[in-house]
């Protein structure tokens, strides 16, 4: 292609393999921003075209979109930095999945009666994994809109000063946006895994964030006797993601009770995968969710407690409770969200599940296969995908 030559943003789809739909919305996180004639349509030169490809190429490394923004932009400070960071990020899931491939064969190949808990053991130890990339920003959830952050973190906000600690903080994707929103807050990012915490770590250093310390900690063995731990030693408590693991969560919720002030609150943020719908509709894919919670129930968690919070929160003698469910809606007038949400965060959790889930006989291949090409279905463009979690939050009483 010369200089001299323009392409239309449906030209370049059909020669890219990139859909209109993405090209738009590339264009608006700046990854790939055509110039526009005097009626507003798009038009791409040699440059475009050029830092189009540059931009499929990094996206296959995994990289976020804002990333890649920045990184063609020369915007970021530190590119070597971020491509360390994301290259770390990449090991870490290879490992994982090495592990995961060692323990499903071992539990398939043996003959013992209790086959079906190694199973399950593997799921859950999987599931952590997508989990804990969802909490958190991994590939999947760094790509997640700014919408979505939104929606859930958009009214929390923490006072100059005050010692926050977040409990179960995993690879830290709760973190970044928890202490950028609130720089003059002290946080405590603490967590069962330490691998999880180097990943958590490395991503507040490379946000630039200097208000997280971190520490290894089990939320059943507080709160500690003396120390920053002991009773009292916390303005607030901050917990994503983290009932739904847990066999005891009222006891969980006692627990960062007494490591609150009095009259300090708690903040609660969980899913409920009852909540999920879709147009279209499809019996396969509410067979592969159902597939995952029943797993999950079986490992000792629960993937339905978001509509839980209230009665978990007043069991464990916290006071002045709310509870707002936060509906993520994605059709076509919002492409970002049907990739991000629908396609690389929920379905792939479900996808995460298919060998553990089948192994238990809890449904056949081919019915779970239809079940996900279902659901990757509705983030088609005349596809409607809805989910909700719920927020609480609590009051320890004075």
């Amino acid at each position: 292609m010369d200089d001299g030559t323009w392409w239309t943003v449906g030209d370049l789809a059909i020669a890219s393999g990139v859909s209109v739909r993405v090209l738009r919305h590339w264009d608006a996180l700046g990854v790939v921003s055509p110039e526009r004639t005097p009626s507003g349509h798009r038009r791409y030169g040699p440059a475009h075209v050029t830092r189009l490809y540059q931009a499929m190429a990094l996206r296959r490394t995994g990289l976020g979109l804002r990333r890649i923004a920045a990184l063609l932009d020369q915007a970021d400070p530190d590119p070597a930095a971020t491509l360390r960071a994301h290259l770390d990020d990449v090991e870490e899931d290879l490992e994982r999945r090495r592990q995961l491939r060692d323990r499903l064969e071992a539990a398939l190949a043996s003959s013992e009666s209790d086959q079906l808990m190694k199973v399950i053991e593997t799921m859950t130890m999987f599931e952590q994994y997508v989990h804990g990339y969802r909490a958190e920003e991994s590939t999947r959830l760094a790509d997640q809109a700014g919408a979505l952050v939104e929606l859930l973190h958009g009214d929390t906000r923490f006072g100059p000063g005050e010692r926050v600690l977040e409990m179960g903080c995993g690879v830290g994707a709760q973190t970044a946006t928890l202490a950028s929103r609130s720089p003059h807050t002290d946080f405590v990012a603490a967590d069962i895994a330490p691998e999880s915490m180097e990943s958590a770590s490395r991503r507040v250093a490379a946000a630039g964030l200097t208000n997280v310390e971190f520490a290894e900690k089990d939320v059943f063995a507080l709160p500690e006797r003396e120390g920053g731990f002991a009773e009292a030693s916390f303005d607030h408590v901050f917990v994503c993601f983290l009932l739904e693991h847990l066999p005891s969560p009222v006891d969980a919720l006692q627990r960062l009770r007494r490591l609150v002030r009095p009259g300090g609150t708690i903040t609660v943020i969980e899913g409920d995968h009852g909540s999920a719908y879709f147009h279209p509709d499809d019996e396969a894919a509410r067979a592969a969710i159902a597939c995952q919670v029943t797993l999950q129930r079986h490992a000792g968690g629960d993937a339905l407690i978001g509509r839980r919070l209230f009665p978990l929160l007043n069991e464990a003698d916290w006071s002045g409770i709310t509870v707002t469910p936060r509906t993520v809606y994605v059709d076509d007038s919002r492409p970002e969200l049907a990739d991000s949400f629908t396609r690389r965060t929920f379905t792939a959790m479900i996808s995460g599940v298919r060998e553990p889930a089948v192994a238990a006989g809890l449904i056949d291949p081919r019915t779970f296969d239809a079940g996900i090409a279902a659901l990757r279905r509705t983030a088609e463009p005349d596809g409607v995908f809805c989910y909700t979690f719920f927020k609480a939050v609590a009051h320890r009483r004075t």
